[in-house]
């Protein structure tokens, strides 16, 4: 497709320079999403972040990525250092990162890598009063899908159980299908600035609209670092991610911190697949857990403790991948869901063939609704291949 480069550049306020080597190097991509035409940046370029959307419609419509958040490796002096005064303290949630907008009067839900899941959007659509976009069309919703019944971030959370089928009185079979699935906005942002509305203000808007978000735990002065990690302890007991750390007013960006859990369950999944994942997910988990284990002041046998869950955590995964590829089974991450109907079924299959997922459909159980609940196992080849090999006796 020819795209007018200048164009590009004067919206962006890049050079054609830049913008031509970017689409040489394929930081810049063409994608299209129901006949939309739009531009996705891979990569961080100049002032522009990762994940943002260049729409080629006749406004060029700009969606911003959002922005990376940088991690604390130390409570104590990072936070005393880094903020201004007050500490809004927020649960992080463990799902994927959503932005949602409207462009040319379409609600579209934008992944953190910049492409419009259509999965995700039409769950948005049913989770969330998106008149807000009609009011402000100018903001984004930024927030996380969360939940076991999404394909990129399974994990169970109680409070997102939504009834999707409920059995007639009448009904012998009492059929109740759950969906464990729901959004939770943590921040509102100009789409095309990426200024963010202050805490106040965004509770005020999400109020307003009787929208979902993230409630902030407390807000705290920034020296009461004590309090902060006893809310992190209380987290971790629940087996909870961690939390995000936000200046009041926004004026600077947010920062976060994981529990212990979240890096050994982090480390767990990695482990299973452990040709494709292990190496990226390994080392920056065990440095956060050598500098949480130092902060918490830990003696031997709290350190003796975290020392197993971590080593189980590796061990563990990776030995049992390597039993049931023993046995001739194909090692795959496993998630399960909702859709309305096979159509949405075949858009869901033909966007991970986009993305150059390798998958396979377990199961497809139709309900009488319409309704489709689809169990689709993602391929992990490198995974599945070298351990085949090495038990074939090749060498490393």
């Amino acid at each position: 497709m020819d795209i007018d480069i200048l164009k590009v550049s004067e919206r962006l306020k890049l050079d054609e320079v830049d913008i031509k080597k970017a689409f040489e190097r394929k930081i810049i991509s063409f994608d299209m999403y129901h006949n939309k035409k739009y531009l996705l940046f891979k990569k961080k370029l100049r002032h522009i972040e990762r994940g943002t959307v260049l729409f080629l419609n006749n406004n060029m419509d700009i969606v911003m990525g959002y922005p990376k958040i940088r991690r604390a490796m130390m409570l104590y002096p990072t936070l005393k250092n880094y903020f201004i005064n007050k500490i809004v303290v927020e649960e992080k949630l463990d799902g994927y990162n959503v932005r949602i907008t409207k462009i040319d009067n379409k609600v579209m839900a934008i992944t953190r890598g910049g492409r419009i899941c259509p999965f995700t959007t039409k769950k948005a659509l049913k989770f969330l009063n998106v008149n807000i976009l009609d009011d402000y069309p100018n903001l984004m919703l930024c927030g996380e899908m969360i939940g076991l019944n999404n394909p990129y971030v399974p994990h169970y959370y109680p409070e997102v159980n939504n009834i999707l089928i409920k059995s007639d009185k009448n009904n012998n079979k009492k059929t109740k299908i759950i969906e464990n699935l729901g959004f939770y906005i943590f921040d509102v942002r100009y789409r095309e600035t990426n200024k963010p509305l202050s805490i106040s203000e965004k509770e005020e808007l999400l109020q307003k609209y009787e929208l979902p978000y993230v409630k902030p735990i407390g807000i705290f002065n920034k020296e009461d670092i004590e309090h902060i990690k006893k809310i992190i302890l209380t987290l971790n007991d629940k087996k909870r991610e961690g939390v995000v750390l936000k200046d009041p007013d926004m004026i600077i960006n947010p920062i976060k911190y994981t529990t212990h859990y979240t890096q050994c369950n982090d480390l767990s999944v990695a482990f299973r697949y452990m040709y494709d994942l292990g190496i990226d997910f390994m080392f920056s988990r065990l440095v956060r857990e050598g500098y949480q284990s130092f902060e918490f002041n830990e003696d031997e046998k709290e350190m003796e403790k975290r020392a197993k869950n971590i080593g189980k955590s590796i061990l563990y995964p990776m030995v049992n991948s390597i039993k049931n590829i023993s046995k001739g089974e194909l090692i795959t991450e496993d998630f399960e869901i909702y859709l309305d109907s096979e159509e949405d079924l075949n858009e869901f299959l033909d966007y991970l063939k986009k993305l150059h997922i390798a998958f396979v459909v377990k199961e497809n159980q139709k309900f009488e609704n319409g309704m489709h609940k689809v169990k689709i196992g993602r391929i992990y080849n490198s995974t599945n291949d070298k351990i085949k090999s090495h038990l074939d006796g090749n060498l490393w």
